[in-house]
Formats: structure tokens, sequence, C-alpha cells
């Protein structure tokens, strides 16, 4: 096992994956706390021999902090205090993460993680697709309990497809039913984009085999 720490920077479809992923061989998937259905399905679908899974995990910026008094701004708290705290939400992020590695390690599948800070998922998603060039992303429909629908009707993964650039093929993973639509054999091109900042947020990666 190895591992290494990226920092992003801030401000910044049937079961056939396209030649360009061929060529990369990464699928990345956006996990949460019960997503191993949408792991499950890229793992049994979108994983040829040679391909990597990255693990993409997304939480929420730290405002408040939990006291015994009840929950205070991290302005109110010592640096000291602040930082046990993140320290613990940490650690709760990787266990979190293990049951998907696991999943991967029985399935001889390398992977990766990739820890986003985003108090917008879907904004966050959509810019690390610029910022990483992704172009196979699996996604599930369910909402945590701290995301809302960015549109009426619309939820983070169909909101995430219907906006995604051209040269990623967004795949929407339900919790019982199939897919909504496959990856499609396209070789999208990838557009050259001046260097921008994309994510208000920092972006940890660690790989395990």
């Amino acid at each position: 096992m190895s591992g290494e720490i990226e920092e992003v920077g801030e401000d910044i479809k049937s079961t056939t994956m396209s030649s360009k992923d061929a060529e990369t061989g990464e699928v990345y998937v956006v996990v949460g706390k019960n997503d191993l259905h949408v792991l499950q399905w890229a793992l049994d679908h979108a994983i040829s021999p040679g391909f990597r899974i990255c693990l993409v995990h997304i939480f929420p910026t730290i405002k408040y902090i939990p006291t015994p008094v009840g929950n205070l701004s991290r302005s109110r708290l010592s640096k000291e205090q602040v930082q046990v705290y993140i320290n613990e939400e940490s650690n709760r992020r990787k266990n979190l993460l293990e049951k998907y590695i696991r999943l991967c390690n029985d399935a001889k599948v390398p992977v990766d993680t990739m820890l986003v800070e985003s108090n917008s998922p879907a904004k966050a998603l959509l810019d690390l697709i610029h910022v990483v060039k992704i172009t196979s992303l699996v996604i599930g429909t369910r909402l945590s309990r701290s995301t809302r629908r960015v549109r009426k009707g619309q939820y983070k993964g169909e909101y995430v497809q219907e906006n995604a650039p051209e040269f990623c093929e967004v795949k929407v993973v339900g919790e019982v039913q199939q897919p909504k639509e496959s990856f499609s054999r396209r070789q999208p091109e990838i557009p050259r984009h001046s260097d921008r900042n994309f994510l208000e947020c920092i972006c940890f990666s660690r790989k395990f085999y």
C-alpha cells in the first residue's frame, strides 16, 4: 500500500467504455454513506482488465463544531479544539471509505480515493471533471442528508449528467433499477482549456492496491 496527497487548488452508457477511457483506464465513482450498489455496478459493468477505480467522496466545509453547550462557530474555539474535531471527522471518512476499498480489493481492482471539500456537491463534481479531465463518471441518484435538489424535480446525479461536458460520460445508477442510460462508444475529444481555478476545495488522493 502506498499513498500520496495531492492538492488540486482553491477556487477552483451499454456497459462498454469509450476508447478514451480504454486509454486512461480510470473510472471515477462518487460515493457517500450508502453507495455500495453504485460501486458494485461500476465493478460489474465499467471495469476491464487493467482499469482503476477512483472513489470520489464529497464532504461539507466545517463551519460549526458540536460541543456540550451546542454547535459553536469554529471561530469561537481554539485552534487545538478545531483540529481535534477535524481529525475526528477525517477518521470517520476513512472508516466510511474502508467498505468501498474492501469491495475493490475483493474484486482485485486497484483503487484511489479523492476527498473533496465543498458545500455544493454538484458544482464541485462538474468543476472536478474539468480539472482532472474525467472521461467516465459513475454516480448514484440517492441524495445525502445534507444535499438538496439542485433544481426542482432534479437530483444531483441527473444534474451532473445533464451539465457534464461532452468529453465526460456520466452514468446514473439507481438503488434497485438498472442505470438510466449506457456508456456510449463515442470517442470524446477533450477541449484544451487554459489553466483555471475551479474548485473551492482541496482534494486528497490515496492509492490502494
